[in-house]
């Protein structure tokens, strides 16, 4: 698990965007049938492409929290999966009650849907660069906390967001201490604690350290952030 310092390190290696993943997302590669965004897992599988390349075109990275929210939280959204499973099965066989045309057959093996995408999921979160716990970090977050600005709420809530915020925030630091020039995302489907009320924009109180210099682009979802990527031409 390398400090901060260390993955900027690696990270300079090669000028390739850095994006900076929330639990939500990686959870939200498995729910996807069930919110009807597919696009979430066409999205985790070119991340993990470009991840895999020599040099890498496109650099995950998630907080120390991460891995051991994610475990807390894996088995709710195969849950969700396995819901979007039989309704699919339950509208192919509720067609025929209803006088419709039968709908063609389903997808063979569409029960083990639920554990590949939890499988795809996995190898997501092992393949982001997985950030030691920093002091700095730690310290912004607790100063976040204890004054219950986004994504910390009164009462405590929301201190792991408020960690992997701070630690996005010390690892752009780093990188652009090192002259990094590739672009900067951070994806959270947390809207409720990241982004403006009703709005798919950063809330006031995370806005001011996503503006330049720093520049982290924020977005919704992983898809999104992927398709502005390459719109832009910074990933394959």
């Amino acid at each position: 698990m390398p400090d901060v310092a260390a993955a900027a390190a690696t990270i300079n290696l090669a000028v390739a965007p850095v994006v900076f993943l929330d639990t939500c997302v990686l959870l939200d590669v498995v729910r996807a049938p069930l919110r009807n965004a597919a696009g979430n897992v066409g999205a985790a599988t070119e991340v993990l492409t470009g991840a895999n390349r020599n040099p890498p075109t496109i650099y995950p990275v998630i907080a120390c929290p991460t891995p051991t929210e994610w475990g807390a939280h894996i088995d709710d959204a195969v849950q969700d999966c396995e819901k979007a499973v039989n309704s699919v099965s339950a509208v192919s066989a509720s067609c025929a009650f209803a006088g419709l045309p039968a709908l063609g057959p389903l997808p063979a093996g569409l029960a083990t849907l639920p554990d590949r995408l939890k499988t795809l999921s996995k190898i997501l979160l092992d393949a982001s660069i997985l950030l030691d716990k920093d002091g700095d970090a730690l310290s912004r977050a607790i100063d976040r906390i204890i004054n219950a600005r986004k994504p910390a709420r009164k009462g405590g809530q929301g201190a792991k967001d408020a960690v992997i915020l701070e630690h996005a925030v010390s690892l752009v630091d780093a990188l652009l201490a090192g002259g990094f020039a590739g672009r900067r995302v951070f994806v959270s489907s947390n809207t409720g604690d990241f982004a403006t009320a009703k709005t798919t924009d950063i809330h006031p109180d995370i806005k001011p350290v996503f503006d330049p210099p720093r520049e982290i682009h924020y977005f919704v979802s992983l898809s999104a952030a992927v398709a502005w990527l390459k719109a832009n031409g910074w990933v394959p």
